[in-house]
């Protein structure tokens, strides 16, 4: 409790910077059924912006009372927590280890050549991926503008991006600047593990049960820690200093795209990919370090898409549960942390989409600058 109401003080007090070229002005800011002047286009406003048509929902496991049938469906069901997206990391993460990784016990001595390889394979994964999204959504167009944010497309010949393009200069940060920090968290990883210095400590032979429940536990619960992660560095990052000098990098996209995800200042990825020392304190087994590590790095591309759902055929839809970031990258005073962790509702900066949440957010707005004078 001691440390939960000195976050929440802490947090309470962080300060925003101005607004970013192109980021939505709240006061002038026409929202709900006004806006929806396009009856051609179902949940498609005047601009171009797309809408779902309920607002966001917070996972049914914060719910009170308790709801365990909608619970179990959001955890079992497909889409949902389990399926597909989290178990689709998951198999990357196994595929890394078993057959992209150097065995442990050569990583006792730090040497360029394990390193290489760790790098190598990031490198790999994420430019097949982050570029896998970025060809299907916006070069293929497979999708069209079907289920997409804002139908304005990504910058060119903008000041505000390495040689004026948006997509060159986010691609050149993800790889350029994510894939080496993670790779350099990864190997300390490694070599922590090798040396045994980092570990649960259990004994497997000895209590397999705990070990394994443990084990599974943690897989389980990785986007969680994830998500809460999260939410206490990006607030961090709204400080005012923080965010001017590092934090404004990734708020320069204010519509995304998928290399979007990880396009960010040196200082931000650090920040950002430190959720793998959670698991140094609490991990049965590297994988558990391994997992949380893909989840960091491979998450951003769906959830910084641009769309709502990456469409399978006609009718299935996986959730990228994108829509309450874009909302973020829009306004950038609401919906910090993800939609798995329930800190911005506790804290009050839960943005449902809602004409009501839009309000609140104004009146909070006006708050604190009326505040400031």
């Amino acid at each position: 409790m001691r440390s939960a109401a000195f976050t929440r003080r802490s947090l309470a007090g962080a300060h925003i910077c101005d607004f970013p070229a192109g980021a939505a002005k709240l006061p002038i800011e026409p929202e709900g059924d006004e806006a929806m002047t396009d009856a051609t286009v179902p949940h498609r406003n005047a601009r171009g912006e797309w809408r779902p048509e309920k607002p966001i929902a917070l996972p049914p496991t914060i719910a009170w009372p308790p709801r365990p049938m909608a619970t179990a469906k959001w955890l079992f069901g497909f889409p949902g927590y389990l399926w597909p997206m989290n178990t689709l990391w998951l198999a990357l993460t196994l595929l890394s280890w078993y057959a992209l990784t150097p065995d442990l016990a050569a990583m006792r001595e730090i040497e360029a050549w394990w390193i290489a390889v760790l790098f190598a394979r990031n490198l790999a994964l994420t430019t097949a991926l982050f570029g896998g999204l970025h060809l299907y959504f916006y070069v293929l167009k497979r999708q069209g503008d079907a289920l997409k944010f804002n139908n304005q497309p990504l910058a060119t010949g903008s000041k505000r991006f390495v040689f004026g393009d948006q997509v060159m200069d986010n691609a050149l940060r993800t790889l350029g600047v994510g894939v080496p920090t993670v790779t350099a968290y990864e190997a300390l990883t490694w070599w922590l593990f090798a040396n045994g210095h980092i570990g649960f400590g259990i004994d497997p032979a000895a209590q397999p049960l705990l070990f394994w429940g443990w084990f599974a536990a943690l897989l389980f619960l990785a986007p969680v820690i994830h998500a809460l992660h999260f939410y206490v560095v990006h607030r961090l990052l709204h400080w005012k200093p923080l965010y001017r000098h590092v934090h404004s990098v990734h708020h320069l996209n204010v519509e995304v795209g998928p290399w979007s995800g990880l396009a960010m200042h040196p200082v931000e990825q650090i920040l950002y990919f430190s959720t793998v020392v959670v698991q140094w304190l609490l991990a049965a087994h590297p994988i558990n370090a391994l997992f949380q590590i893909h989840v960091a790095l491979f998450s951003p591309a769906l959830g910084h898409s641009g769309f709502e759902k990456l469409m399978i055929g006609k009718r299935l839809g996986v959730d990228s549960g994108n829509y309450f970031h874009y909302l973020h990258h829009k306004y950038f005073e609401c919906n910090y942390g993800g939609s798995l962790a329930p800190l911005d509702k506790l804290f009050g900066t839960f943005h449902d989409g809602s004409q009501a949440a839009h309000l609140a957010m104004r009146e909070r707005m006006r708050a604190r600058h009326g505040a400031a004078g």
